[in-house]
């Protein structure tokens, strides 16, 4: 298949959580504004509230109940009444939750109606969590210490602190179009179909290209891999990153997503078996280009450097399109091995690693100390998936639909922004955590009030200029045996900070590791392959650990340290 790219999901448990049918308002060609905001926001069904005008109640009542009638027939009207507060105020319920959009354009042109609105439903802001009867499972949202499907406990606050923005009002909008560039999209899922994109300039089923893009009958975006406009998902993989942006919140319904409201465009160009092409993966770019997305979420890579990717990418970039991309699952460094397409060097890249529910980075993932920009949840992901039910997936395919749905939502709550500033502000406003040091720019995982509110967390970086060096020669054997498991420890009385300098490290790459580690076994740097000069992070404490491990073949030369570097108890830290 030539350059071949597939997903970047690993495990699925899928759960048996069948399909449930969400009642959508009946469509009506005079009010269909109208009708769409009530499809989208939760409402009492077949309810109205109506402000009469200054005539008796009575007659004004006798109004309503026969501007209803000669709207939607004799049998329309239920009951009526008045609020205990205010009998100007009626509460109309009408038999049929479908007709409330006519219900309420007939009853706004009677001269006896002053308001005429949905009963909306209305939820306390105090907590900000949904009430989609899963929401608990997504750990990623709201970590409140709850064990993931594998039974692992989770640490409170380890998530993407998304409720807070929730709190504020901000819960996404149609109006920013992210492009789901994966397998597809399920249509009809529950939690998908109020959030999936429609082509307003073209006809369904009509055979023509109406709006001109050269696709014909595009309605919901278009599938690379067949060349055709079925974009439905048939792998469970695009359904699953979809859910995580943008499935429907508060609708009685499986999970909610980072945006409650958003316009998920499917772009189909893996197959059901999760592979495709550099050609089809051009297509995809080049095409939500052409529909103007916001923000593209990309969870596939494989396969070598491609200009002419890199030149779909660029392009995107020139229209001001933010471009998130896994950063893959090899565990791999992909500042010495890049991984493609999230290694591109392009400023619209937002390459993402993945963490677990304690807030370590997931064993799989790759990670990069100046190529992978943020991390964020994934592992044990529950999500939405084909078929209307749901499952759990791990990945950096999972992480990066948590990046690309914050994108989505600091663009509907401050147009402004461009994808510049939300890539900056994502890595300078990170939760900072010890073990992701060394393994993203970001040195953390991202926060979504953070960004949102442009706070940057207290820098409790040692200051450079405090460093000094110190002799140490503290070295492996060359070579070192297979299966070695092996601790050197070096201390420094007094010292606060500690870090290693190392003149060499050459071992067999992504089997063999050096780890420099804490006191305490915390691991806080890790070198695999050849490097030289190479410069680690630190440790608190007068005590630092290197371990040295290897797998039963392949053994390599080792690892020399060339100094080592301290910061003495007492001098005050950088608050730079």
């Amino acid at each position: 298949m030539g350059n071949g790219f597939s997903v970047f999901g690993r495990d699925k448990v899928l759960v048996s959580l069948g399909a449930a049918a969400l009642g959508l308002l009946g469509s009506v060609p005079q009010a269909q504004a109208m009708n769409q905001v009530i499809r989208t926001q939760e409402h009492v069904p077949g309810e109205v509230l109506v402000k009469l005008k200054s005539q008796s109640r009575v007659q004004a009542q006798s109004v309503v109940i026969q501007t209803l009638r000669r709207a939607l027939g004799q049998e329309a009207v239920l009951s009526i009444h008045p609020l205990v507060t205010d009998a100007q105020v009626q509460n109309v319920r009408i038999a049929n939750d479908s007709d409330l959009p006519r219900a309420i354009a007939a009853l706004r042109q009677s001269d006896s109606v002053e308001v005429a609105e949905p009963n909306w439903v209305v939820h306390a802001l105090e907590s900000g969590v949904p009430t989609d009867p899963e929401f608990q499972k997504l750990w990623g949202l709201k970590n409140t210490g709850q064990a993931d499907s594998a039974g692992q406990v989770g640490t409170v606050g380890a998530d993407i602190n998304v409720l807070p923005v929730w709190q504020q009002g901000h819960t996404g909008s149609r109006n920013i179009l992210v492009a789901v560039i994966d397998t597809g999209i399920d249509w009809t899922h529950p939690d998908l179909k109020d959030n999936l994109w429609t082509n307003p300039g073209e006809v369904e089923g009509n055979g023509k290209d109406d709006d001109g893009n050269g696709f014909i009958d595009d309605i919901h975006g278009w599938n690379f891999f067949a060349n055709t406009a079925a974009s439905n998902d048939d792998h469970d993989h695009g359904s699953h990153c979809a859910g995580t942006i943008g499935a429907s919140a508060n609708n009685g319904q499986g999970v909610a997503g980072v945006n409650w409201n958003v316009s998920l465009l499917p772009v189909k160009f893996l197959s059901g078996s999760g592979s495709g092409s550099t050609e089809g993966a051009i297509n995809s770019v080049n095409y939500a280009r052409q529909m103007k997305v916001n923000v593209m979420s990309n969870s596939w890579g494989g396969g070598g450097f491609s200009q002419l990717l890199l030149d779909a990418i660029k392009a995107a970039k020139d229209q001001g399109i933010l471009f998130v991309a896994a950063a893959g699952n090899d565990s791999s460094d992909n500042d010495a091995l890049p991984s493609y397409p999230a290694s591109y060097q392009l400023d619209n890249v937002l390459a993402v690693a993945a963490t677990d529910n304690r807030d370590s980075i997931a064993s799989f993932s790759n990670f990069g100390k100046t190529t992978v920009h943020v991390a964020a949840p994934g592992v044990k992901i529950f999500s939405t998936v084909k078929g209307g039910k749901y499952a759990t997936f791990s990945g950096t395919s999972m992480a990066t639909p948590h990046v690309a749905g914050i994108a989505a939502l600091l663009m509907s709550a401050d147009s402004t922004l461009t994808y510049a500033d939300i890539k900056s502000r994502l890595i300078r406003t990170s939760t900072p955590v010890q073990g992701l040091k060394g393994k993203v720019v970001a040195k953390g995982r991202v926060n979504a009030y953070n960004a949102l509110m442009n706070v940057v967390p207290p820098n409790d970086e040692p200051d450079e200029s405090l460093w000094k060096d110190q002799v140490d020669t503290t070295e492996s054997e060359h070579p070192y045996k297979n299966s070695a498991d092996q601790t050197f420890t070096i201390s420094s009385p007094g010292a606060k900070f500690m870090r290693v300098i190392f003149e060499r490290v050459e071992t067999e790459r992504n089997y063999d590791k050096v780890s420099v580690q804490t006191a305490a076994g915390e691991t806080v740097d890790e070198i695999t392959g050849t490097v030289a000069n190479y410069r680690s992070e630190y440790v608190r404490g007068d005590k630092i650990l290197i371990k040295l491990k290897s797998d039963g073949s392949v053994n390599g030369w080792g690892f020399k340290v060339a100094k080592i570097q301290i910061i003495a108890a007492g001098p005050a830290i950088g608050s730079h």
